[in-house]
């Protein structure tokens, strides 16, 4: 055998820990931080508080009341813009029969 596989053989043999050790690692855990809560928890725990629940709900109204008179200030424009197209269609109309009726105008007083 190699003196490596030796060594190696040796640093890797079982050895006691010794009679404090248990000890040790007690009192390592009890001395060790808190883990810090991640986002989420944070997260969740910041709409947990009564103020920011109120003042969600208040945002969320303000949208719908804002949103609300935008859908209706749109769906207005959208229907004058379609009475304008009616209007236009109607004096296209209302322009050829009055054309009709000056060439009839015309043709009668010429014969």
């Amino acid at each position: 055998m190699s003196r490596l596989e030796d060594e190696l053989r040796q640093a890797m043999r079982r050895q006691d820990p010794g009679e404090d050790f248990t000890r040790r690692v007690l009192a390592a855990l009890e001395r060790a931080p808190e883990s810090k809560p991640g986002w989420r928890e944070r997260l969740t725990a910041a709409f947990r508080l009564p103020s920011l629940r109120l003042a969600m709900a208040g945002a969320l109204a303000v949208l719908v009341v804002v949103g609300g008179a935008e859908y209706r200030e749109m769906r207005t424009r959208a229907e004058g813009e379609a009475a304008k197209q009616q209007l236009l269609v109607a004096m296209r109309i209302a322009g050829a029969k009055v054309h009709t009726t000056q060439m009839r105008v015309l043709e009668i007083t010429e014969q």
